[in-house]
Formats: structure tokens, sequence, C-alpha cells
């Protein structure tokens, strides 16, 4: 063998030994279980961002509830002393509220689904962890006890550096695979879970604003006719009731010049 290509062996397997080292299976693997428990982390602080937004939506929809139960009041009192335009704008106020209480309903019942799906995906996550640590420590092991023997097998056989480099390239592939395959099922069951839905709606053409706008006035002469059916009963009942009061009944009335 001539001397330089002694010398490129040599540095050969100096690099060899020196990739060794680097490219540490173990170290891969701990890399591996890193990233997925960051992954689970981010989870949780997602299903936190959920629920405080949640309970946000929550309180604002008791604010739009009593906006709907005082437009009420304030529609019947103004019917009351037949003021119509006040029970109208009333009413309106009732309506906008109305609205309002009807879309945080909705994306109260958005974010619920939400907070289902994270806390699914957090446990479906949790439990690949607890696999893929067993798997580590196992695959760890394996390699130690893989790596002492190999090295026992090579002092005692004299087996040629060139088959040991192949070993350890396969040794490597494979554990690189096992990671791989590990991360790529992590990140299917999150992208399965854990999509969300687009909370922009599109606010509709100058038709769909008039016929929602339509919709609204119908709404608010119903409630107004029924308000005024309600408060012309009222007012008989006590009109009944005042007459009984005075000893008359319905059937009977009272002409000028009669006596008791």
């Amino acid at each position: 063998m001539s001397f330089l290509a002694r010398l490129q062996a040599i540095f050969g397997a100096k690099a060899n030994q020196a990739l060794n080292q680097i490219e540490d299976p173990r170290a891969g693997l701990d890399y591996s279980l890193t990233r997925l428990q960051a992954s689970l982390r981010q989870i949780s602080d997602s299903l936190v961002e959920v629920s405080t937004a949640r309970r946000t939506l929550e309180a604002q929809r008791g604010q739009a509830e009593k906006a709907v139960d005082q437009a009420e009041e304030q529609a019947r009192q103004a019917v009351r002393l037949g003021r119509e335009d006040l029970a109208t704008r009333a009413l309106e106020r009732k309506a906008a509220a109305q609205e309002r209480l009807n879309s945080l309903d909705s994306n109260i019942a958005s974010l619920d689904a939400q907070v289902e799906s994270l806390k699914t995906s957090q446990a479906n996550l949790r439990q690949k962890i607890e696999l893929f640590q067993a798997k580590k420590e196992e695959l760890k092991a394996l390699y130690d006890s893989s790596r002492a023997q190999l090295q026992v097998k090579e002092a005692a056989t004299g087996i040629s550096k060139d088959l040991a480099d192949a070993g350890h390239a396969i040794a490597r592939a494979e554990t690189r695979i096992q990671a791989m395959q590990a991360r790529v099922e992590a990140i299917d069951d999150l992208v399965a879970s854990g999509a969300l839905d687009d909370a922009l709606a599109p606010e509709g053409d100058d038709i769909d604003r008039e016929l929602v706008r339509l919709t609204r006035a119908a709404s608010v002469e119903s409630d107004l006719q029924r308000l005024k059916a309600e408060v012309a009963a009222d007012r008989d009942v006590r009109r009944l009731e005042g007459k009984n009061s005075l000893g008359i009944t319905p059937g009977e009335r009272q002409h000028p010049g009669e006596t008791g």
C-alpha cells in the first residue's frame, strides 16, 4: 500500500469515528422526544387560550341577554304610555341585541368544539409520548448493548473496518427511520384533530343587508302589535276587576234615576 493510500485510510477512519460521535442515535431520540414535548406544551397553551376566549364570550353573552330583557321592558312601558315611537325604538334595540346574542351563542359553540378537539389531541399526544419514551429507553439500551458486543467481536475476530462501518451505517439508518416515523405519526395526529374553523364570515351584498333589515322591521312590528295587545288585555282585566270591586256584575248597568 502506497503512502498516499495509507494516509487516506487513516483520515477516513478518523473522520468516520468523529461522525459516529456526532451522529449518536441516542441524541437523535432525545431530540425527537423534546420536539414532541414541545408540541404537547403548545397544545396545552392553545387550550388555555381557547378556554379564556370562551369565558370572555360568556361574559358578553350575559350582557347581551340583559340588553334584550331591558329593551323588551322599555318597549312594554312605552306601549302602556301610548308612545309607539319609543316602543319601536326599543324593539329595534332588542332585535339588534338578539342578533348579537345569537352570534355569541354560535361562537361559544364553536369554541366548545375547539376545546374538545384540543383535549382529544392533548390526550392522544400524551399517550404517544409515553409510548415513545418507553421505546426510546429500549432502543438506547439495545444500542449500548449492541455497541459493546460489536467492540468485543471486532477485537476478538478482527472484523474489517469496512464491514464495521457498513453495520454502523445500517444501525444509524434504522434508528433515524424510526425517529422520523414517530414524528410523522405525531404530526398526523395533530393535523387530524387540531384543525380550526375559519372565524371570518362574509358580510353579504346589499340585497342580503336589505333582506336582513326588512326581516328585522317585520320582527319589530310583530313585537309592537303583541305588546299593544297585551297592554290592552291588561287594561280590560283591571277595568273588569274595578267593576267587580264595586259590586257591578258584567251583565248589570246602572241607569240614571234608578235606586238600589
